[in-house]
């Protein structure tokens, strides 16, 4: 019977052949019995190269899929293979050896994973319904802001704070798996391979309507907004994160430190001095924004020389020009963070944890040039050592280009 059965799927596979058709094996899975709820679903992921069947043609529909298989079948279906060229993944447990290293880089290179905070990305755990379910709202470039479609749902209470927003798109969007109770969501749960194949096949559906496939030429499509918590009492910690760049909006503070030694006795008007970056700076989601080594170039646009013997010389450094890993220069628009008192902050100084005035987060770019433009002022410490670290404010949007080694 075995010979029989071996046989017949043979000719199976060479009429499959000889006419042309999509699929070589979607019509004979082993474990998919038919009437299965998602078994048309599972037969067009597989005709579309989407999802495979092993060597025994069993699909495993209620086996669960892992974190990096779900991004290689994503990146299927919205045609993003090769999005971005020479992209590299900036997690902890994923090297240029790891499996799916590649699907992983893209992935988190056009802004649909983050990983988890500790900046690792766990790709061989199984991806739960929520993680899915984020993953597939970041693709699409739909900004729910109602999250009242939610509440037809008994179980919305259940869904993680951070994952709310991505159910309401995906609702909007009727991306989203609900098997067997139409009014659940069971977001914790682990996502099965028939969910998977379900949301994926959906997905392939209307590209248009979802706008999918991915433009990372010059037209700039915002994916979301994060947040820099480097310094406490910054004006402001918004970051922008598009398909082509990353945007570190004016009032957000950065840290730096300068490459030689700082003596405001001896600095002259006009010197150029270079501060460059101690650390690699990533978003409170694990976005990296720029790599260590990022170079930020400016010049001393103030001297105020000592009029009393004990009075220290002031300087005020601007800078005008950022310089990262891969020769990539942009414009840069900062100046030392100051006190009230024109001290330049340093970052041992007191930081405390406590959050910020909600005010100063609500602060549109224009209030923030014009509430903010007294801290472009001389500074008074007379000097600052070499790989000495300080906060820098921006007074403009720095820019970012989305590429690999910034």
């Amino acid at each position: 019977m075995s010979f029989l059965k071996n046989a017949y799927r043979l000719f199976l596979v060479l009429c499959l052949v000889i006419t042309g058709a999509n699929s070589s094996f979607a019509s004979i899975m082993e474990d998919v019995p038919e009437g299965y709820w998602a078994e048309g679903a599972i037969k067009d992921c597989i005709n579309r190269g989407y999802l495979q069947l092993d060597a025994k043609h069993n699909f495993y529909p209620e086996g669960t899929i892992k974190r990096a298989a779900f991004l290689n079948s994503l990146l299927r279906v919205i045609e993003s293979e090769d999005a971005v060229k020479g992209a590299k993944a900036y997690f902890k447990d994923v090297t240029k050896k790891s499996s799916y290293s590649k699907d992983i880089a893209v992935s988190q290179n056009i802004g649909i994973v983050f990983g988890y905070p500790d900046k690792t990305f766990k790709p061989d755990e199984a991806i739960s319904r929520s993680e899915a379910t984020s993953i597939v709202a970041n693709i699409s470039k739909v900004k729910m802001g109602d999250k009242s479609i939610l509440e037809e749902f008994s179980d919305v209470g259940e869904i993680p704070g951070w994952a709310v927003d991505s159910y309401a798109t995906a609702v909007s969007e009727k991306l989203y798996v609900n098997y067997p109770n139409p009014d659940k969501f069971n977001p914790k749960a682990k996502m099965t391979r028939a969910e998977a194949a379900v949301l994926f096949a959906k997905m392939a559906e209307d590209f248009d309507m979802l706008k999918l496939k991915y433009s990372l030429g010059d037209r700039d499509v915002l994916l979301r907004e994060e947040t820099l918590s480097t310094y406490n009492k910054a004006p402001r910690t918004v970051v922008k994160i598009y398909n082509n760049k990353k945007v570190i909006e004016a009032g957000n503070v950065i840290k730096a430190h300068p490459t030689s030694l700082i003596d405001t006795r001896k600095i002259q008007k006009d010197s150029f001095i270079t501060f460059t970056a101690p650390e690699d700076m990533y978003t409170d989601e694990g976005t990296l924004l720029y790599k260590k080594g990022a170079k930020f170039n400016g010049r001393v646009h103030i001297v105020k020389n000592r009029i009393w013997i004990n009075k220290q010389q002031k300087a005020l450094f601007i800078f005008d020009n950022g310089k990262y890993p891969n020769d990539t220069e942009k414009e840069l628009a900062a100046v030392p963070y100051t006190t009230n008192r024109g001290r330049i902050v340093f970052v041992t100084d007191a930081n405390s944890k406590k959050k910020y005035k909600e005010s100063a987060k609500e602060l549109t770019k224009g209030d923030f040039l014009l509430q903010y433009v007294d801290k472009l002022r001389p500074v008074v410490k007379t000097k600052i050592k070499k790989n000495e670290d300080i906060y820098l404010l921006l007074t403009g949007d720095l820019i970012i280009p989305t590429a690999s080694d910034l």
